[in-house]
């Protein structure tokens, strides 16, 4: 089915996985307003998906696409930031271990400014999109996508950012 990114779980955030879809990790079956906001609901590839994208449950493990819904109806998980790891394109992949911790120091450091409420008193919780070895070696993959969500993995509705919850 191609490349996709693997998904660090945090507490409570639904995971992520392949499933048989059209839809390959590079396209956007979404509608999009000027700014880039998701209007009207659509399968996303994994490597389209970007900070303020809203999207329903998922499984565990690797990706390719996901459902996005505006963020004004129900949905599991929001992007709520992005940021590159500090390799080259030229860098050996360095593990998973290591790119996953690297994602979860790196999402638990933006989730305070997101949120407006520190992790450990909050009521969401948090997970990554990271690359794989796949992704790493065959597209220069060093994006990292922080996903947010209710900790008790029920739906919500609108943005956590802000919310000082």
């Amino acid at each position: 089915m191609g490349i996709a990114k693997k998904m660090l779980l945090g507490a409570g955030i639904a995971g992520l996985a392949v499933t048989g879809c059209t839809t390959t990790s590079t396209d956007d079956a979404s509608t999009r307003d000027d700014a880039g906001t998701v209007v009207e609901s659509g399968e996303v590839g994994a490597f389209r998906l970007q900070e303020g994208d809203c999207f329903g449950a998922t499984d565990d493990g690797l990706i390719a696409t996901v459902d996005a819904v505006p963020c004004t109806e129900p949905h599991q998980s929001e992007v709520y930031a992005t940021f590159t790891l500090a390799y080259g394109e030229d860098d050996a992949f360095p593990g998973q271990t290591v790119v996953d911790t690297a994602a979860d120091d790196g999402c638990y450091e933006r989730f305070d400014d997101f949120v407006g409420r520190d992790y450990e008193s909050s009521i969401y919780g948090y997970g990554s999109l990271t690359p794989t070895v796949e992704s790493w070696n065959g597209l220069d993959d060093r994006e990292v996508l922080c996903v947010i969500g209710n900790y008790d993995e029920s739906p919500k509705t609108g943005s956590a950012g802000g919310t000082g919850r």
